[in-house]
This record gives C-alpha cells, sequence and structure tokens, in this order.
C-alpha cells in the first residue's frame, strides 16, 4: 500500500477547516467533515478514489472533491502526497 503524506499547509488546512466548522456548526459536525476528507485519502492510497488532473493549473497535480473542499495532492507508485485542501470557491492555483 502506498504512504500518505500531508504537507504543512495540508495540516494547517485541516486545522483550519476543523476549527471554521467547529465554531460555524459544532465540534461533531468538524470531526465528522474531518473524519470524510481523511477517508478521501485512505480511498486515495487504497487506490478506490482518483482525482482529475489539475496539469492547466499545476503539472503532476491531481484533486479530489471532499464535501466543499478538493484535496490537491500528487500521485507516484510508493506515495500519495496531500498538497492542500482547498475550499471549492477558492482559486486553486492561487494557492499552490
Amino acid at each position: 500500500m502506498k504512504r500518505l503524506i500531508f504537507s504543512p499547509k495540508a495540516t494547517l488546512d485541516i486545522d483550519q477547516i476543523y476549527d471554521y466548522t467547529e465554531e460555524k456548526w459544532s465540534s461533531e459536525q468538524a470531526e465528522g467533515y474531518i473524519f470524510a476528507i481523511r477517508d478521501h485519502c485512505d480511498a486515495l492510497i487504497a487506490g478506490t478514489a482518483r482525482g482529475r488532473a489539475i496539469n492547466g493549473i499545476k503539472p503532476g497535480y491531481l484533486a479530489l472533491a471532499s464535501g466543499s473542499h478538493f484535496i490537491v495532492y500528487k500521485d507516484d507508485a510508493q506515495t500519495v502526497a496531500i498538497i492542500r485542501i482547498l475550499h471549492r470557491r477558492m482559486n486553486i492555483g492561487s494557492h499552490l
């Protein structure tokens, strides 16, 4: 199975998503949403999910929708590297 790694910015994205969701709704909602993102990341390393190439934005990168966010990642034979987790309203190119 592939190894899953998170960039420092992706880790910060998760923390900020949690904090915003907890403040806006509840800690239960925040935990559920973060677990759903993590499940999508696990599906990437298991090979049961695959994002779409965003070569026009960043060559070699892919994006997978998860709720209201996109998981932006790079994939090779051994590793799935989560680069950012960005809200769908954000301009992906300006945040990479």
